[in-house]
């Protein structure tokens, strides 16, 4: 009989860009370990979404036909945010932030198929991460099997057309590849069967991108008060359990 997998969620959006008019680019989201745990999430984050985004619709009521507008987190009066924020605060988080002025090779920020190549490789190095202290914290047992289910905002699809990213997961995770400038090869961390979906799904119909959305944008803009030591400020947001920042 084939060992039941270990399963995580991981559900990402980003905020900003790699790019060399941002000071930085925050990719974050939110964690789960079952889908009884993300149905909880789905459905009780659909409520709370449901019950705000009407507050937000230029339509009057006699006018309504229940197509209110996405909630944004730019869009978001803070008294929303804060009620949605407290309500993902009660599962674990994933943020990885990029500072742009610390790459220095000038083609990653100007080429857009090296570009989408970083940002590939910052968010196999966050779930590398993150993977590695769930180790030590043996929430996860590298010696038995993984599945991780990776959804992530569809407007993130563009691709250099020979980098795949699940396939970067993957080798990542299994083989331990190498950093972005390939002068240096990791280790390994896993050590059975890895099983790697990755799936783009559309903001306005996924909760759980809105919610990485929010999440992605707070980390952003708590740091903006943080400009001149970026490193510091990541690291006194409480609510983000796994970080990794980058270059």
């Amino acid at each position: 009989m084939k060992e039941e997998a270990q399963t995580i969620y991981i559900n990402l959006d980003d905020s900003g860009a790699v790019n060399n008019n941002e000071d930085f680019c925050v990719y974050g989201g939110v964690i789960f370990y079952s889908k009884s745990e993300k149905d909880k999430f789905m459905t009780q984050y659909k409520d709370i979404v449901e019950k705000t985004k009407c507050k937000y619709c230029k339509k009057n009521a006699i006018n309504c036909d229940k197509s209110c507008p996405e909630l944004k987190n730019y869009i978001l009066k803070p008294k929303h945010k804060r009620m949605m924020l407290n309500y993902i605060k009660k599962y674990e988080t994933l943020a990885c932030v990029i500072i742009n002025d610390k790459i220095k090779k000038a083609n990653i920020k100007e080429d857009k198929a090296t570009r989408r190549r970083y940002t590939d490789y910052a968010i196999k190095r966050a779930i590398k991460d993150m993977m590695k202290k769930l180790i030590v914290m043996k929430k996860i047992d590298p010696y038995k099997p993984v599945k991780i289910i990776l959804n992530m905002d569809q407007q993130s699809t563009k691709t250099n057309g020979y980098y795949g990213l699940a396939e970067g997961i993957n080798e990542e995770l299994l083989y331990g590849i190498s950093n972005f400038d390939y002068g240096t090869t990791h280790r390994p961390i896993l050590f059975s069967e890895l099983e790697l979906n990755l799936q783009y799904l559309s903001s306005d119909k996924s909760y759980v991108i809105q919610a990485s959305d929010l999440v992605a944008g707070t980390v952003r803009r708590t740091l903006y008060h943080n400009r001149k030591d970026l490193a510091t400020g990541f690291k006194k947001i409480s609510f983000v359990t796994y970080k990794t920042i980058l270059p």
